[in-house]
């Protein structure tokens, strides 16, 4: 952090020109994606206070616990004091990634109370006409619920209609460009690793640590998605058996998983079939607003978890 900052401290107008990038990049990145999603988010849910529909699946696959360190167990609790939409730790097994996440709901919270969020431009939302739940964080540090552009670009969270019970948990994290972040290491920038079949064995697998148990995951598929192509949006189902529509589909994750294959930047070897609960990893493509690079997991273990000491 102190170099970026150094850096920024010795070229001021390059760091004038690069924070303009950055807002244009990031706001095309994601927001225009989560708008476009608004339309089918919109029809799954049609008011704040309507339960998720459709089938749940039990996340009980091994009662056996996992250790994990005390350092790992106190940053779970301590985040969770820090925001009670904190959800867990999204960390690949290589060190690719190591993030929390936040549940991102409705604009209204239980009470009724407009979120505190900001829009791409910094400004204080007071009016969430067009707005859903996934625009709440994309801006807001989840820490500091103050507008975040570049320290830790807004938050990486989870699908305002996802429950942790959901088949597909969708999560969304920025990229940043090279121009602006050139160590690549923001959020989800790294991921884009994952589009050369050279670095997949060594990235392939992942967890969530969640508040008392860890999901185990293998990266199965790597592609691109076209925002404006409604085929391509059907990655974003959060149960792949039910429509948008809220009508069930139940032979449709199988007919697609073809169809996902075919997207594939390569073969993993890793095959999907309808019933894998699966998690979609969600970033951008640099400079190509239109597109979203999309790291398709599904679910190898669930195992409860204890620590490695006496607390």
């Amino acid at each position: 952090m102190n170099e970026e900052t150094n850096k920024k401290s010795r070229a001021v107008p390059a760091a004038k020109r690069s924070k303009k990038i950055a807002i244009v990049i990031l706001s095309l990145l994601l927001c225009i994606a989560l708008f476009v999603l608004s339309h089918y988010i919109g029809l799954n849910k049609q008011d704040g206070n309507e339960d998720h529909e459709g089938p749940v699946i039990d996340v009980t696959d091994d009662e056996s616990p996992v250790v994990i360190s005390e350092e790992r167990l106190r940053q779970l609790q301590e985040y969770e004091a820090i925001n009670k939409d904190y959800v867990g730790q999204i960390v690949f097994d290589s060190g690719l990634i190591d993030l929390p996440f936040v549940q991102a709901k409705e604009v209204y919270d239980e009470n009724g109370k407009l979120y505190k969020f900001y829009d791409e431009n910094g400004h204080l939302v007071t009016d969430p006409t067009g707005y859903t739940g996934n625009d709440v964080y994309i801006w807001t540090n989840w820490k500091t619920g103050k507008y975040d552009y570049s320290d830790e670009g807004g938050s990486v969270f989870m699908d305002c209609r996802n429950e942790l019970t959901d088949q597909n948990l969708i999560i969304y994290g920025h990229h940043y460009a090279r121009d602006w972040d050139p160590s690549g290491t923001k959020q989800f920038t790294p991921l884009d690793a994952l589009l050369q079949e050279e670095n997949y064995q060594q990235n392939k697998t992942l967890k969530l640590y969640l508040e008392n148990e860890v999901r185990s995951y293998v990266v199965t598929n790597i592609f691109i998605v076209d925002i404006y192509n409604e085929k391509h949006l059907q990655m974003f189902r959060t149960d792949m058996s039910v429509d948008f529509y809220k009508k069930d589909d139940p032979d449709f994750f199988e007919s697609y998983i073809p169809y996902i294959d075919s997207l594939s930047k390569y073969d993993t070897k890793e095959p999907l079939n309808k019933n894998d609960r699966i998690l979609t990893l969600v970033t951008c493509i640099q400079h190509q607003p239109q597109y979203r690079q999309i790291i398709l997991c599904k679910q190898t273990n669930v195992e409860t978890f204890e620590t490695d000491g006496n607390n």
